[in-house]
């Protein structure tokens, strides 16, 4: 929504969902903003490296 990094306020939000064209009540744009804060909380805290070599990959066959 924004490309400041920065979560967007509820009433920011809100404007972006009227925008949509669905009939969404007041409350579901307040639970809708909380996912969204939620997982830009969450996105945040992937690495930007990974350590491949860290961990072995996982090989799951059909025959064990």
């Amino acid at each position: 929504m924004t490309s400041s990094g920065k979560a967007p306020t509820l009433d920011e939000f809100r404007a972006r969902a009227t925008l949509t064209g669905l009939t969404l009540t007041e409350e579901d744009i307040g639970h809708l903003h909380k996912g969204y804060v939620g997982l830009l909380g969450l996105m945040e805290r992937i690495p930007q490296r990974w350590a491949w070599a860290a961990e072995p990959p996982l090989v799951f066959r059909a025959d064990e």
